[in-house]
């Protein structure tokens, strides 16, 4: 199929099942676009062993957009199986991501029809996707393919404090201990010097006083 970037380009595009040496571009392309900037709350970490954990665990699910030889677009997606539930087999789109230059190129939703097509062929029936609350345009995305929403869930999210290291405690006390050695010999040094001022104007009085009889002496 022929597709216009958003750049004024026309691409010839083509959408074919994953192949192993697809795992780094599909890795490189996923690094730009689930940015911890925009997406600081993701439950699962976008990480290298993500993607082909989903390739080895259901390569059929798990298609590449590709143009002019390089990798614009994908959709990872799995099966899960439940006994005694209305459906039994459940797909679940995991990731999915479409580079810049191709967004709102209605690409996405080329790839999610070829996905749920293959979906259709192994007798699954309900599709499962979840995003974030407040990500407008994907929940616009799964509304347009025809998701509705099921549940509401609250993530919940807590910062662990780091512990001390033993070593910085210790520089911290001999630190501590110098502060308070040097503010202890600040004190000791202005009561040492403060008494020594009056004692000498005194010292100036008793000299002048010797000498001021003398001198009175002298004038008479």
């Amino acid at each position: 199929m022929l597709l216009e970037s958003n750049h004024g380009k026309k691409s010839e595009v083509n959408i074919r099942q994953m192949e192993i040496d697809d795992i780094a571009a599909v890795y490189h392309l996923g690094e730009k676009l689930f940015t911890t900037e925009e997406f600081p709350m993701l439950y699962r970490t976008w990480d290298p062993y993500e993607v082909a954990n989903c390739f080895a665990f259901d390569s059929d699910y798990c298609l590449v957009a590709e143009a002019n030889g390089a990798i614009i677009g994908f959709i990872l997606a799995t099966t899960i199986e439940k006994e005694g539930t209305a459906w039994k087999k459940y797909g679940y789109l995991s990731w999915m991501g479409i580079d810049g230059a191709f967004q709102r190129t209605n690409l996405g939703r080329r790839l999610y029809r070829r996905m749920e097509e293959r979906l259709k062929e192994e007798g699954v029936r309900m599709v499962i996707a979840d995003t974030e609350g407040d990500n407008k345009v994907a929940i616009a995305f799964f509304k347009a393919m025809g998701f509705s929403a099921r549940s509401q869930h609250l993530w919940l999210a807590k910062t662990i404090r780091r512990p001390a290291k033993k070593g910085a405690k210790a520089e911290q006390k001999v630190v501590f201990t110098a502060a308070v050695r040097e503010l202890q010999e600040e004190q000791i040094a202005k009561q040492s010097t403060v008494p020594s001022l009056p004692f000498s104007k005194k010292k100036g009085l008793r000299k002048r006083r010797k000498i001021a009889p003398e001198t009175e002496s002298q004038n008479v």
